[in-house]
């Protein structure tokens, strides 16, 4: 069986269609920041919607690179929604032993780091018989060493040390986001931690061994492994998302080569974009344009920016500056809200907060820069800076103009990403004439509707876009593409792609030249 291709490039919208699957024209913006901090899990991808948010998982700003300035930039600047990666290189975890009758049940925490604070108390509230087996068990995380403050506390009643009891102790501790059991375990329940005189209040054991934060971080840490879904490949536990920034290590130490080579083909799988923070000796013009032309730090699916910016209020604590990466996703997720369809302008593309670029640069600088694939934080009055540019990370040799036009490559990664994702529920479902006019529909409702916003730099909507449909049985394999046109630039002059859809992936491919050009006509 097969149903020939059908034309879409005028309006056909089925209005009995189910309205809570059309492919929505925008989603919120979701940045990933991988990289060290002090706690919080690792290799877990967790969202947060504030820096206050992320402050209470992972610690406030310290001494392992630029995550949490980073993030705090991103929410500063119009972000509303973050993914956070927790890397580490050889972090050790903190440890509590508590006393059971000249043993120990040891409990260490669930993540490493150094500014993890755990204490634990032990009572026999409703099992007092000394022959009994049972307890219950708190463990509370203070804010920092020294405090008293409790951020998150776990109760545990009615434990016991028998396996074959409902509570026992190592299948309920396996739910704590605290606590992990270490070592064998004891022949007794834990000893109750009992106040020296009554009336006072109980007592808790503190750990007897803190965590550490580990070693710097490599490449082979940033960039993780596939299998295990650690570093990099810890975002594929999310359903989508748009930029990836990676922010700098400790002043004076680059990712290299390798974190950049897998992380902008990762981008490219996932439809992302790379926020890439300039490298320490990007610390002048000149530096900079020698080094993207040695770096071999070249691809569209990337994007660079000079010069890092300072904090006018203490510019003396980073004398070459902050990385901005999560600035330059503030001010891309926020200009993303406002559905413009184009890059970004001086009225969303300024710094705030206090943020200035630390090298003023003119017009003609700027200008070479842009070409060369860097946008450029340009000094605006009072102390301010402003993001100009709208270049991928392909330099002056990019083929084509287009290649380079950032926002364009994201308005097809979006559209790409879109059909993908929302097109594939076709696949299982019952071929007919009634299932093509449905699919099309749908497919030129989402079409419409960015063209509709101004996405495409056209006057009619028959010049903004095409989209076809093949669907075909091939023994007991089905496989449905979609082949789709979009204007990016030029009314008419489309860039073709088909969304082919098979059991066991989803993948967009450019489509053939020839058949493109046919196709189209």
């Amino acid at each position: 069986m097969a149903i020939e291709f059908s034309d879409c490039s005028a309006a056909r919208t089925d209005n009995s269609f189910d309205a809570n699957t059309l492919i929505p024209q925008r989603t919120e913006t979701l940045t990933a920041f991988i990289g060290r901090a002090t706690r919080g899990p690792l290799n877990d991808p967790v969202i947060v919607t504030s820096f206050d948010g992320f402050r209470r998982i992972f610690g406030n700003h310290g001494p392992l690179g630029f995550l949490s300035h980073a993030v705090q930039q991103y929410f500063q600047h119009g972000g509303q929604i973050a993914a956070i990666v927790r890397i580490a290189n050889n972090a050790t975890r903190a440890r509590i032993d508590l006393p059971a009758q000249g043993q120990l049940l040891r409990l260490h925490s669930c993540a490493p780091g150094s500014q993890i604070v755990l204490r634990a108390s032990v009572d026999y509230d409703g099992y007092p018989r000394p022959d009994d087996n049972r307890f219950n068990l708190v463990v509370q995380r203070l804010a920092r060493p020294g405090s008293q403050l409790v951020e998150d506390q776990e109760l545990f009643r009615g434990l016991s040390m028998d396996e074959s009891d409902e509570r026992f102790v190592v299948d309920v501790l396996r739910a704590s986001e605290l606590v992990q059991l270490g070592g064998p375990l004891p022949d007794h329940r834990p000893d109750a931690t009992r106040a020296e005189h009554p009336g006072q209040p109980l007592p808790y054991v503190d750990m007897g061994w803190p965590g550490g934060d580990g070693e710097e971080l490599s490449d082979y840490d940033i960039v993780g492994s596939n299998d295990e879904r650690t570093g990099i490949f810890a975002l594929d536990d999310l359903e989508h998302v748009d930029l990836v920034n990676i922010p700098l290590l400790a002043s004076g130490h680059d990712h290299g080569v390798t974190t950049f080579l897998a992380a902008e083909r990762y981008c490219a799988r996932r439809r992302a974009t790379l926020i890439w923070d300039p490298p320490w000796a990007w610390n002048s013009v000149d530096t900079t344009l020698i080094g993207v032309r040695n770096a071999g730090l070249a691809s569209p699916h990337a994007m660079s920016y000079f010069p890092r910016v300072c904090a006018l209020a203490n510019p003396e604590r980073y004398p070459s500056g902050m990385p901005a990466g999560g600035a330059v996703a503030g001010l891309m997720a926020a200009n993303d809200r406002s559905e413009r369809w184009q890059d970004l302008d001086a009225g969303h593309g300024r710094l705030k907060s206090g943020l200035a670029p630390v090298v003023t640069i003119s017009a003609r600088q700027a200008a070479m820069l842009q070409r060369n694939g860097i946008n450029v934080f340009t000094s605006r009055p009072p102390h301010t800076g402003v993001l100009t540019g709208n270049v991928s990370l392909v330099g002056a040799n990019a083929v084509a103009r287009l290649c380079q036009r950032l926002d364009r490559r994201r308005l097809l990664s979006h559209v790409l990403k879109s059909l993908e994702q929302h097109t594939r529920w076709a696949l299982k479902t019952h071929w007919s004439r009634e299932f093509e006019q449905r699919l099309i529909g749908q497919i030129d409702t989402f079409l419409r509707g960015l063209f509709e916003r101004g996405a495409f730099p056209v006057a009619r909507v028959e010049q903004a876009y095409f989209a076809k449909l093949q669907a075909a049985i091939q023994g007991h394999e089905r496989e449905l593409v979609v082949r789709i046109g979009i204007a990016l630039e030029r009314p008419g002059e489309f860039q073709v792609y088909d969304i082919v859809h098979r059991a066991e992936r989803s993948m967009a491919r450019p489509a053939p030249v020839l058949e493109a050009t046919q196709l189209a006509g």
